[in-house]
């Protein structure tokens, strides 16, 4: 059964995958921050069914105020009362319910936010991890020992199976050939430029 090595994207092609994971995530926190927006903005209802129930229970405590003055009526005083019972409960309600709406656009904003991207990152980030352990991994085995055997065919045998075959054919006419006689050096060059590292006498590399 043919060993199957996984694969660590070439440097380029992290950084690009870096960059449309934070360009989605940032997408949705941009939308979920709208959306929170315009419907904290109902709140304003609110707030006027708030004044209106102020305005009523206001006017009827005015009209009690008149229950005694003549020509004005007997039920004065029951049609104040009521009045000023609905100016109360409006108010009542126009708090309620702004506090409703302000929880549930944060609520909303949040979701919005985070449920798109948040599973997005929970797989990408350990395959993230797992390439930069890699490439840190054999970068300190290329300082301490650059010309450790068990590191060449590694890292031969790790292009034999992960690299594509164009690629793989313009290194080398036999790649099999090669480690079976122990032609390893191109091809662990070759992994090592696939994962963007240079040898300890090369030129200093990028960060993965």
């Amino acid at each position: 059964m043919a060993l199957v090595f996984p694969r660590t994207p070439r440097p380029a092609a992290r950084r690009l995958l870096d960059a449309a994971i934070i360009l989605w995530a940032a997408a949705w926190i941009v939308v979920g921050l709208l959306v929170a927006r315009e419907v904290r903005g109902l709140s304003d209802l609110s707030r006027t069914v708030t004044a209106a129930g102020y305005a009523l229970q206001e006017a009827g405590a005015t009209m009690q105020r008149l229950e005694g003055v003549p020509f004005v009526g007997e039920d004065v005083g029951d049609v104040a009362e009521r009045t000023e019972r609905a100016g109360r409960s409006a108010r009542e309600s126009g708090r309620s319910s702004r506090e409703s709406v302000e929880s549930l656009s944060t609520l909303l904003g949040i979701s919005i936010a985070l449920a798109p991207s948040l599973p997005l990152i929970l797989l990408y980030l350990p395959m993230r991890l797992a390439w930069i352990r890699e490439v840190r991994a054999v970068r300190r085995a290329l300082a301490a020992a650059p010309d450790e055997r068990a590191l060449e065919e590694y890292l031969a045998r790790r292009a034999v199976f992960a690299m594509p075959y164009d690629r793989l054919s313009t290194t080398s006419a036999d790649p099999w050939g090669d480690l079976a006689a122990g032609e390893r050096r191109r091809l662990s060059d070759a992994e090592l430029r696939r994962l963007g590292i240079r040898r300890p006498n090369g030129p200093v590399t990028a960060r993965p």
